[in-house]
C-alpha cells in the first residue's frame, strides 16, 4: 500500500515531464512517418559529393557556398562529411541523424521551459506548437535544412536555459560565471549552424530586457546591458569572431550579394511570407501545400484570412491578460524580420517570383523556436519571483545581497475562463490544422521519384560493363534542378559518378570524340541507355563513297549554328577523316573496319561535308550520317531493365 502511495506521489509529481516525454515519443513516431516519405533532394547531393571528393579540413568547413545554397554552416557540412563516409546517399542513417538531432532540440526546450516557467501544465502547449508545428516540415523532411535548423534550434534553447540560470544567480547574489560560460559555448554552436545562429545574443538580450529587469524596454535594455556585463562580454566573444571569419570567407567566395531589387519585390515577398506561410502556420497551417517547390504554402484563401483573425485574437487575449505579453509578440516579429526576411532580401530573389519565395516556409523553420519560446512568455508568469511582471525593485543594478531581494509575491492570479476558452480553441485547431497540414505535406512530396532515380542509378552503375563510356549530362530537376545551381554541379557525374568509389573505370564525358564502342547515358529515371544521335539524318541505305577531295552528304534537315555532333556509320581502311558543317573542319583518326565514329562540330545548315585521306586505294563508304545532341535512346536496352520503385520507407 505504502509502495502504491509513493508510487503515485512521484507520478503527480512528475505528471509534467512525463507528458512531455509521451510528447516527445510521439513526435518522434510522427518524424519517423514523415521521413519514411521523404529523400535526399536538390542541394543534399551538392553537400554530399562534395563531402566524398574532400578532405576534413578548415577550407572544406569554412567555404561559404559548399553547403550547397550560399551560407556558412560547418556543423552540418562536419555531419556530411562523416555520412559520406558512409555508403553515399544512406537515407536511413541520414534519418537517425536527422531524429537524434529532433530529440536534442525538444528535450533542450522542455528544460527551457520548466527553468523559465516551472513543470507547470501549460508549458506543454507551447511544447506541442513546437513539436508539431507544419513550418518545421520543411526543415525536417529536407537533410541539407534539418541540420541547419535543427542545431540552431538546440543551441537557441540551450544557451537561453544557461543564460537564464545565470540571470538568477546574479539575482541571488551569487553570479555563476559557468552558466554564463555555458550560454557562449551554446551560442558558438548556433552560429556554426547557421547564419541567423549571430542574431541568438540580441534575442537574449530581448528576452532579458523585457522579462528580467523591470521598467520600459529601452530603459530595461540599457539596465540590463550594465548590470550583466560580464554575460554580454562573454556573448561578444565568439560573435566577433564569427562576424570576421563570416565576412573574410564571403570576401573570398566570388559570391555577389544581389538585393532585392525594386521595393515592390521585398513588400511582396515579406507580405506573402506572414500573411500566406507565418500566421497560417503559426496555426496549424497551411493545409495545403503546392506540388511545386517544397514546403511552399498554399491554404485556401478563406481559412487564411480565418487565421489572421484567430492570431489578432490570440495577441489581444493575451495583452489584457497579461501586462508584458506584447513585449513577446515584437520579439517575435523582430526575429522574423532580422533573422528571415532580411537574408532573403540581402542575397537577392533571382529570377523566381518574390510571392513564391515568400510562400516558401523553410525561410521560417528557425522562426519555430522563438515561437515557442514566446508563446510561453506571452502567457505565462516566471517562476523566478523576481521576474515577474509586477513592478519590482531594480536589485539587478548589482549584485544583490540578501536584504535587497524582494518579498515573494503572492501565487500567480488565475487563468481567466475567457483567456483559458479562448487557449483551448486555438490549440484544438492547432492540432487539427498540423494532422490535416502533415498528411497534405506526404502527399505533395516528390521525394519517391528521387529515391527511385537514385536506388535506379546505383543498380545500373553497379552492374553496366566496367570501363564504359557514360555520356555526362544534367540530372532530372526532381533532383538537382539546374536552374538553382552552377554549371555542371548538378551533372549525373557529380550526383551518381560518387556511387561507382574507385574501383569502377567508367570514362565520363560531356562530348563522343572518335571511335567508341557502346557509349552510354542515364535517362530521367537513373537507367543507363545506348546514346542517340537525335537531328537530321542522311538518306538511308547505300554507301558513299568519301574522297581526299571531298564528298558533300545532304540532311533530311538543317539545324541552327550551335555546337552539335556528328554521328557516322563507315566501313574501309583506316586514315584521316575531316568532317565539316558549315565551320571548321574537325579531324579524326579512324581504325580500320566497320565502325561508328562521333565527330564534335560547330555549324549551322543540311549538309555535312566529308574528306579522307588515307594510306591505302581501298574505298572509304560512309553508310549513314546524323547530325544533333546527344539523347538517351529509350528504345534500347536499359540497366537495369526497369526502374527500381521509389516506395516509401527510410
Amino acid at each position: 500500500m505504502r509502495l502504491r502511495l509513493n508510487l503515485t506521489r512521484w507520478l503527480r509529481a512528475r505528471a509534467v515531464i512525463l507528458a512531455a516525454l509521451v510528447l516527445l515519443c510521439a513526435q518522434l513516431a510522427w518524424t519517423a512517418d514523415l521521413l519514411a516519405h521523404s529523400y535526399f533532394r536538390q542541394g543534399d547531393f551538392g553537400i554530399l559529393d562534395r563531402a566524398a571528393a574532400s578532405g576534413f579540413g578548415w577550407n572544406y568547413l569554412m567555404v561559404i557556398g559548399g553547403s550547397g545554397h550560399g551560407h556558412l554552416m560547418p556543423i552540418g557540412v562536419a555531419i556530411g562529411w562523416a555520412l559520406a563516409r558512409a555508403p553515399l546517399y544512406d537515407w536511413p542513417l541520414a534519418s537517425v541523424v536527422i531524429g537524434v538531432l529532433v530529440a536534442a532540440a525538444s528535450l533542450a526546450l522542455l528544460r527551457v521551459l520548466v527553468i523559465l516557467f516551472g513543470a507547470r501544465p501549460a508549458i506543454l502547449v507551447p511544447l506541442a506548437v513546437y513539436m508539431f508545428g507544419p513550418l518545421s516540415l520543411g526543415a525536417i523532411g529536407w537533410w541539407s535544412s534539418a541540420l541547419e535548423v535543427l542545431p540552431l534550434q538546440l543551441a537557441i534553447f540551450a544557451a537561453t536555459s544557461s543564460h537564464v540560470r545565470y540571470l538568477r544567480s546574479v539575482s541571488l547574489g551569487r553570479g555563476r560565471w559557468r552558466y554564463a560560460i555555458g550560454a557562449a559555448a551554446w551560442l558558438s554552436v548556433g552560429m556554426a549552424a547557421a547564419d541567423q545562429g549571430a542574431l541568438v545574443p540580441f534575442l537574449l538580450l530581448a528576452i532579458t530586457a523585457g522579462y528580467f529587469v523591470p521598467g520600459r524596454w529601452t530603459h530595461a535594455a540599457r539596465q540590463a546591458m550594465t548590470s550583466y556585463w560580464r554575460a554580454w562580454l562573454s556573448y561578444g566573444v565568439p560573435l566577433a569572431c564569427y562576424c570576421a571569419v563570416f565576412f573574410f570567407q564571403l570576401a573570398h567566395s566570388g559570391q555577389r550579394l544581389a538585393g532585392p531589387g525594386q521595393a515592390s519585390r521585398l513588400y511582396q515577398f515579406a507580405g506573402t511570407l506572414i500573411g500566406q506561410a507565418a500566421l497560417p502556420g503559426a496555426l496549424g497551417g497551411p493545409w495545403r501545400w503546392l506540388p511545386s517547390g517544397f514546403a511552399q504554402a498554399s491554404p485556401p484563401t478563406a481559412v487564411e484570412y480565418l487565421s489572421w483573425a484567430v492570431a489578432a485574437l490570440v495577441v489581444g487575449v493575451s495583452c489584457v491578460y497579461r501586462m508584458r505579453a506584447w513585449r513577446a509578440w515584437v520579439l517575435l516579429a523582430g526575429w522574423v524580420v532580422a533573422a528571415d526576411i532580411v537574408p532573403a532580401a540581402i542575397v537577392g530573389f533571382g529570377t523566381l517570383p518574390a510571392a513564391s519565395l515568400g510562400a516558401q516556409t523553410g525561410y521560417l523553420s528557425d522562426a519555430t523556436a522563438v515561437l515557442a519560446l514566446c508563446l510561453g512568455l506571452a502567457f505565462l508568469p516566471l517562476a523566478d519571483p523576481a521576474a515577474a511582471d509586477l513592478p519590482v525593485p531594480a536589485q539587478v543594478q548589482a549584485p544583490a545581497q540578501t536584504g535587497d531581494l524582494m518579498q515573494v509575491p503572492a501565487a500567480p492570479r488565475p487563468i481567466p475562463r475567457p483567456v483559458r476558452a479562448v487557449t483551448l480553441v486555438a490549440f484544438c485547431a492547432f492540432a487539427a490544422g498540423a494532422v490535416v497540414s502533415g498528411q497534405a505535406f506526404v502527399t505533395a512530396s516528390q521525394a519517391a521519384a528521387t529515391r527511385s532515380y537514385i536506388a535506379t542509378a546505383r543498380l545500373a552503375i553497379g552492374t553496366a560493363p566496367r570501363g564504359t563510356v557514360i555520356v555526362d549530362g544534367p540530372t532530372p530537376a526532381t533532383v538537382m534542378n539546374s536552374a538553382f545551381f552552377p554549371p555542371g554541379q548538378g551533372y549525373t557525374s557529380r550526383v551518381i559518378g560518387a556511387m561507382g568509389g574507385p574501383a569502377r573505370a567508367d570514362r565520363w564525358t560531356l562530348t563522343l570524340d572518335g571511335v567508341i564502342a557502346g557509349p552510354m547515358t542515364f535517362d530521367d529515371r537513373g537507367q543507363l541507355r545506348p546514346v542517340a544521335v537525335l537531328g537530321p539524318a542522311s538518306r538511308p541505305g547505300g554507301c558513299r563513297e568519301v574522297t581526299e577531295a571531298g564528298t558533300p552528304i545532304p540532311l533530311n534537315g538543317s539545324l541552327y549554328r550551335w555546337p552539335w555532333t556528328a554521328r557516322l556509320s563507315y566501313s574501309g581502311p583506316a586514315g584521316l577523316l575531316a568532317v565539316s558543317f558549315g565551320g571548321t573542319p574537325n579531324q579524326v583518326s579512324l581504325p580500320s573496319g566497320r565502325h561508328v565514329v562521333y565527330v564534335p562540330v560547330v555549324g549551322d545548315g543540311s549538309t555535312v561535308s566529308l574528306q579522307f585521306a588515307g594510306r591505302t586505294s581501298r574505298a572509304f563508304c560512309v553508310t549513314s550520317v546524323t547530325v544533333g545532341s546527344l539523347h538517351p535512346e529509350l528504345a534500347g536496352r536499359a540497366i537495369p531493365a526497369a526502374p527500381v520503385p521509389g516506395s516509401a520507407g527510410p
